[in-house]
């Protein structure tokens, strides 16, 4: 399996190969994060909530790394408060970033995994025996290129959000800029032609490039200054979200009210009065 670049320095500790066995994984996310929402993605879909159950940290975001509070406990070490704590006891010492998601095995007490794109592709291959709705994201005829196409969107689409965002002067704000809307514009040509990314059926590389979809009107286009066209000026991409939101279990993965929190109290660096704005309306989330 191809691994992604999430998180280099960290590779060598935390990715380890998944064994499909039931309620030996925990999975920690943040319902804000699209790198999570991927791989919350894959376990809603495939039904994988007796393989490993879910939780994720607070919405707030403050300077210690990502949380736990009252409304997002961690129920397997009540004495944390702190996702770091997580990553001290699996490894001691450890002063790499903090991220998630993360995968923890009760049987090795531990974490054993934070690279979201290999854990969604894990999840969708190794663990696929245990699904209850064990739909085949990645199809052996077409695995090369979803893993392709997987990176792809994650350099020029899923990232590039977070260049435009957290951009430190004009010139690299603008060469974010033209990069993602020119990746936006070779979606909107593909989904054109065909229901999906990869040929005609659902698949991995679309719980990939939807995240970044979702956030898209709530977040990005203004906290993140992706103002170049509205979404329903794609139309294809517009109806490709409105179409796969639709799915239960795509939908039920959706916390717009905890994504709008994070992204705008916990960037005090772009928003710094921390104000939660009301809208937009968003008719495909009602």
């Amino acid at each position: 399996m191809t691994r992604s670049q999430d998180n280099p320095s960290v590779q060598e500790l935390f990715l380890s190969e998944l064994v499909a066995e039931p309620n030996r994984y925990h999975l920690y996310i943040s319902h804000a994060c699209p790198f999570s929402h991927r791989v919350h993605l894959v376990q809603s879909l495939l039904g994988l909530e007796d393989a490993l159950d879910v939780t994720s940290v607070a919405a707030r975001r403050h300077d210690q790394g990502w949380e736990f509070d009252e409304h997002d406990q961690d129920p397997l070490h009540k004495d944390v408060t702190l996702l770091s704590s997580l990553y001290e006891r699996s490894r001691p010492g450890f002063t790499g970033n903090q991220s998630v998601p993360v995968l923890w095995d009760r049987q090795q007490n531990r974490i054993v995994h934070n690279d979201s794109a290999e854990l969604a592709l894990q999840m969708a291959t190794r663990l696929l025996p245990l699904a209850k709705t064990p739909i085949d994201l990645v199809p052996d005829r077409s695995s090369c290129d979803i893993v392709e196409l997987n990176q792809w969107l994650h350099t020029n689409i899923n990232r590039m959000v977070y260049h435009m965002g957290f951009a430190p002067d004009q010139e690299s704000y603008d060469q974010a800029f033209q990069q993602f809307f020119a990746a936006m514009d070779t979606l909107e040509h593909r989904l054109r032609k065909q229901p999906y990314l990869v040929g005609g059926k659902l698949s991995l590389s679309d719980l990939f490039l939807l995240p970044t979809l979702i956030r898209y009107e709530a977040v990005y286009y203004v906290h993140f200054k992706t103002n170049h066209k509205t979404l329903a000026e794609y139309p294809a991409l517009y109806q490709y979200l409105v179409r796969l939101t639709q799915i239960p279990a795509i939908y039920r993965t959706i916390d717009m009210a905890h994504i709008k929190l994070h992204y705008y109290y916990s960037h005090n660096h772009i928003n710094p009065t921390r104000i939660v704005p009301q809208g937009p309306a968003l008719s495909w989330l009602n």
